[in-house]
């Protein structure tokens, strides 16, 4: 078997010369890599006085009644600033949902399409993160008081604690 760089029979064999284009080429300065700043991402807070951490579930609610799996942290949310525009991540039990966000005074609303982890997940836990989806398409009036954030949505309601 033999390759492309093998050496002809018989001997060495002889390179081939550089036409004088290539070789003006090989003499120019090979340009640097453009170079762009890391994104700067720093923890942001929900609300003014609200600490900037990742906040559990500790409650929820859907037209009024209650959703036992919310409590015990089933929902994680979490704020952040990447170059100045707000990021919000919230794990279910089903996996992660990302957003873009703004908020104006206490209203938090999505500001893009919601990204959705490629988990698959069917019965409850599917439920769970469609139903979280759905409630974050809707503006969210927060609270924070005694500890725990409080966001709703007309009959919705998402309680958490920090972590």
């Amino acid at each position: 078997m033999t390759s492309c760089a093998a050496t002809p029979p018989g001997g060495q064999s002889t390179p081939t010369p550089l036409s004088t284009s290539a070789q003006a080429d090989k003499s120019a300065p090979t340009p640097l890599p453009a170079t762009t700043s890391q994104p700067q991402q720093t923890c942001a807070p929900f609300l003014p006085g609200a600490p900037c951490t990742t906040y559990d579930s500790v409650s929820a609610a859907s037209n009024g009644k209650a959703l036992p799996w919310a409590a015990n942290g089933a929902v994680k949310a979490q704020l952040t600033s990447i170059n100045g525009e707000l990021l919000l991540t919230v794990r279910t039990p089903c996996g992660p949902l990302g957003a873009p966000v703004v908020i104006k005074g206490n209203i938090l609303t999505v500001a893009g399409k919601i990204a959705t982890g490629a988990e698959g997940c069917v019965g409850a836990e599917g439920y769970q993160r469609l139903w979280v989806q759905e409630f974050l398409k809707r503006p969210i009036a927060m609270t924070y008081e005694s500890g725990k954030l409080l966001w709703s949505s007309g009959e919705d309601s998402l309680t958490f604690k920090a972590e």
